[in-house]
């Protein structure tokens, strides 16, 4: 292609049709800029489909997470719904001196050892934070998404982890106070700790109330912000489906 357009050139020196020639020149430069146009048009389609497969299969990670944390979520509140009936039960038999105590010590031991925290996966929505939020060509999908996961779901980790740390600090300090500990050698882990339970105490003892207030104080905080991250979490999930759909 070359050769041929440079036998036209060389035709029409040799036979000094400039007039020609200039016109011949102004063509082929239209269609080298052509082709250029068409080169950088098709590079940046290119681009354009890498990019958004990368936006895709990042809202995907991201969507799957949020799926996997909800999921946990909601075993979480189920978990909280067994800790508050026992602490129920705990302070039925503390208020009714002549409630069986049959379950005394299963109800005790799932109070004691019962708690909860929340682990969210930020590792899609960092990963691509990382590499630039605007990779999210949708700009509402975007803030949305950027508000979830720096303001709403950090609010909500404040308060179920670090507000209801504390509360488990001060029950674990009244568990050692107010009841006694036994140490038994066990085959699995060497030793087995049990608190032996002072059937009289429960009864009048302030610290056993504070104990049952600790317990189960922090249960509705804890539902209302599970639940508020679920609802939240749940919205967005629909929207990056939607956006995945397109």
């Amino acid at each position: 292609m070359i050769k041929f357009f440079r036998k036209i050139r060389q035709k029409l020196l040799s036979e000094n049709k400039f007039s020609k020639y200039l016109i011949y020149a102004v063509g082929e430069i239209i269609l080298v800029v052509i082709g250029i146009l068409i080169a950088l048009q098709i590079n940046n389609k290119n681009q354009e489909r890498i990019n958004r497969n990368y936006e895709l299969t990042m809202l995907r990670e991201i969507k799957d997470a949020l799926d996997k944390d909800i999921y946990n979520m909601e075993g979480g509140l189920n978990a909280l719904e067994d800790l508050k009936r026992s602490v129920i039960k705990l302070t039925t038999i503390r208020n009714e001196p002549t409630y069986s105590h049959d379950s005394l010590v299963y109800h005790f031991t799932k109070v004691r050892e019962g708690g909860i925290a929340m682990v969210i996966n930020y590792s899609p929505y960092e990963s691509i934070k990382s590499t630039g939020l605007d990779k999210i060509s949708n700009s509402e999908l975007r803030n949305s998404i950027t508000n979830l996961y720096e303001v709403k779901l950090k609010a909500v980790e404040f308060w179920v982890n670090e507000f209801i740390r504390r509360q488990l600090y001060k029950k674990h300090d009244l568990v050692s106070k107010i009841f006694e500990k036994e140490v038994i050698p066990d085959t699995s882990d060497g030793i087995k700790v049990n608190y032996k339970v002072n059937y009289e105490l429960i009864h009048d003892s302030e610290d056993f109330n504070e104990f049952l207030v600790l317990s189960g104080g922090y249960i509705p905080v804890a539902n209302k912000n599970i639940n508020y991250a679920i609802k939240e979490m749940k919205s967005q999930v629909k929207k990056i489906e939607f956006e995945l759909k397109k």
